[in-house]
């Protein structure tokens, strides 16, 4: 009998989408493969799954992608375009993180193979990109016509210390990556990019006070090819305490993400990620924002429509904030396309197929409020 599900990865992300799979379809239900041993079994202890202690290059990774219904990759995106072609040519669906839009562009280029070979598969199934993005095609769609569709996410401690006023919640090379790239952006309704950490701007969650959200690479995946010409502004930023975008740009000013080696095998950048994983990897409770605005005309009247969630840490579980608002979405997501619910086929991205207020029930369901206002 094949397996429904298949996760490539014991990690934070890993370790969480497992959970809420198990919590949806029972222990039986999938298989995780991890080549830390130590993750193998503390996962294994945890849920009583059916865990592999395997290296990614490892053969025997095939069998257990042509078992299963739905392969989820949660490791670093550089795997993700090698599983997908793997999960195509054994005829699973695939999910994954995503993180990277160059690697999106090579998945999408598969979409004719995956077609052919009566698949979906799906990167970009996280936060943002991921659920955010989600979110706001849904609300575009409850307009006639759109003139504004912005989007904020931020990943924060609950307890912030200086200088930075951040704790890391998770890839270190995918946050210097939000922080150096170009970002995305539509104005006048064409497609730009602008750069990084720029056009800070103040805004407010009740409870949690004044924050700063500023320019950010990848949080808005495909949205501008999707409303290129149809939306005259279109961003997507981060959301931090105030006073860290000054900072941290200015680190970036000195050099210190620089890729080019200062002796063998050095890199300013790998001197900055160690230091950042060395000193920002507390353990303060954490919290993730989300805020998703659009402003545009709903028959006669103009209007503002925003979608709001504050999620937290889950004492109970110990599941980060961050662990909740990325795998679970990547766990629904899976599920639907496992129950046909999503019935696309080809490569696509969560934008382009996930049904809005199916989604934010199932987020409902799993205490991710999505607050209308």
């Amino acid at each position: 009998m094949q397996r429904k599900f298949l996760v490539l990865g014991a990690g934070m992300m890993g370790r969480a989408i497992a959970h809420d799979l198990v919590l949806s379809r029972g222990r039986d239900c999938l298989a995780v493969i991890d080549a830390n041993r130590k993750a193998c079994d503390s996962l294994e202890k945890w849920l009583g799954i059916e865990v592999h202690n395997l290296d990614a290059k490892d053969r025997a990774i095939d069998r257990h992608i042509e078992d299963s219904a739905v392969v989820i990759v949660a490791l670093p995106y550089g795997f993700n375009l090698h599983f997908m072609k793997k999960a195509i040519a054994a005829g699973a669906h695939f999910c994954d993180l995503g993180g990277n839009d160059g690697i999106i562009s090579s998945q999408l280029a598969l979409d004719r193979r995956a077609q052919k070979a009566g698949v979906l598969c799906l990167p970009d199934c996280g936060l943002a990109p991921g659920m955010a993005v989600v979110l706001a095609a849904h609300l575009a769609s409850k307009f006639d016509s759109v003139e504004e569709l912005t989007i904020r996410v931020g990943g924060l401690p609950r307890n912030p210390m200086p200088p930075l006023n951040y704790q890391l919640v998770f890839s270190v090379g995918g946050l210097i990556n939000e922080y150096k790239e170009k970002c995305k952006v539509l104005r006048n309704g064409k497609i730009a990019l602008v750069d990084p950490m720029e056009e800070v701007e103040e805004l407010e969650f009740r409870g949690i006070g004044k924050l700063e959200a500023f320019t950010t690479s990848g949080g808005a995946a495909w949205l501008p090819e999707i409303f290129k010409g149809k939306i005259r502004k279109l961003d997507y930023k981060t959301i931090r305490y105030p006073g860290h975008a000054v900072i941290f740009r200015s680190i970036l000013k000195l050099g210190l993400a620089d890729e080019n080696e200062i002796a063998p095998g050095i890199t300013p950048r790998k001197v900055l990620e160690g230091q950042i994983v060395k000193t920002l990897s507390g353990r303060d409770e954490d919290l993730v924002l989300v805020r998703v605005t659009a402003t545009g005309k709903a028959g006669k009247k103009r209007l503002t429509r925003n979608m709001d969630i504050v999620d937290r840490y889950d004492r109970k579980t110990g599941i980060t904030a961050m662990m909740r608002t990325t795998a679970y979405p990547t766990s629904i997501i899976a599920q639907m396309i496992a129950d046909g619910v999503i019935p696309d086929r080809g490569v696509k991205t969560p934008e382009m197929c996930v049904p809005g207020e199916i989604f934010i029930k199932e987020l409902a369901d799993r205490k991710i409020m999505v607050k209308k206002y």
